[in-house]
């Protein structure tokens, strides 16, 4: 540090400053902006990052927030987060208070996507004769066109390949940067096989390019694939060895992924829920209130109000569980995060 330095120049002292180097393994200190700064305690539970290791932070904020979002699926429950935030900011609940700007930006994040889900306390937004109709068109509701698949779900998978995709990317990445471009060379080989499958195929099914086209891209991204993973995978090695250790690979790639992929079903599953149980509470509500006598409304609000706080605090207690699970199992496994740093802790007065 360049203050402590100038401290010790000053009274004289003898020093010796070099820069940090990964196997001194020295305390972390991130360093983001106001938006993911909120989210470095969900990093720091999981594990610093090493010297020479990435920050998950800035990734994992913005997904964090949407597949929290997912997961509640309700814009109303948004606007409580936002209340709820801005409460926690004056009054420290259940040691919550450090946390408020992440329970807002959360509370945000799910006004939005909730309202693109069609879905208000319960209620369908895609119902409502006062949504423009050019509005209504993009809400994430009823089957995709041609299928009998709802097109949350299909939302939810793509998010997920990409996240993973992503992850495989920044994988690559850190091995070049950590190790040199040799040890990456495997990763880069299914980012080629998945990343490069999957966009010939999508081009493919949406007519963008021709049988010829799509027959040339799948055996040059097959061959470029094949040796990165199966010969060159490690360029010291014995190629039969590579060839053994890249059949080893494949098996866990294929299950894993697939597995990893499925796993994202869960934004869906558990927003759908959500939206099931709420509505029945309306229903209960309307069932209660019916044609009778205006007393009746005490019991349709005790019915509603207690319903929806049942369902909000389970939201939420999924809405944090599963994103999680999805960053800290999912995502830091595919992109190689270890998270075995140490946090910085400078020293400090103590005037008791």
């Amino acid at each position: 540090d360049v203050k402590v330095c100038a401290a010790l120049d000053a009274i004289g002292v003898y020093y010796i400053a070099e820069p940090a180097k990964g196997e001194d393994c020295p305390p972390i200190k991130l360093k983001n902006n106001c938006f993911t700064r909120n989210f470095e305690t969900l990093t720091g539970m999981y594990g610093m990052p090493v010297y020479d290791e990435f920050d998950p932070t800035p990734i994992l904020a913005p997904f964090f927030t949407l597949f929290c979002a997912l997961c509640l699926g309700d814009c109303a429950y948004g606007f409580i987060l936002i209340w709820l935030g801005h409460v926690l900011k004056k009054v420290d609940i259940l040691g919550l208070k450090a946390h408020h700007r992440l329970v807002t930006t959360l509370g945000v994040g799910t006004v939005i996507i909730g309202f693109f889900l069609g879905a208000f306390m319960g209620f369908h937004l895609d119902e409502m004769e006062w949504i423009p109709e050019g509005l209504r068109r993009c809400m994430l509701v009823g089957k995709l066109p041609g299928t009998t698949f709802d097109m949350a779900m299909v939302a939810a998978i793509i998010i997920g390949v990409f996240h993973l995709c992503l992850a495989m990317v920044v994988k690559a990445i850190g091995l070049v940067k950590r190790f040199g471009f040799s040890a990456s060379i495997s990763a880069w080989g299914w980012i080629i096989l998945i990343v490069g499958g999957i966009a010939t195929a999508s081009l493919a099914l949406a007519d963008v390019i021709d049988s010829s086209v799509t027959r040339i891209a799948v055996i040059v991204i097959g061959i470029f694939s094949g040796l990165s993973i199966f010969v060159l995978n490690n360029p010291k090695r014995n190629p039969l060895i590579n060839i053994a250790s890249g059949l080893w690979d494949a098996y866990g790639m294929v299950t894993g992924l697939m597995g990893d992929t499925l796993s994202y079903i869960r934004l869906y599953a558990l927003g759908l829920a959500g939206g099931m149980l709420g509505n029945t509470f309306n229903n209960l509500g309307m069932m209660v209130l019916g044609d009778s006598p205006s007393w009746h409304w005490a019991a349709f609000a005790i019915i509603f109000l207690i319903g929806h706080a049942i369902n909000f605090a389970m939201g939420c207690l999924g809405a944090f569980v599963h994103p999680l699970r999805l960053t800290f199992v999912e995502y830091f496994k595919n992109s190689g995060y270890e998270g075995k740093g140490s946090v910085y802790n400078p020293m400090g007065v103590n005037d008791k």
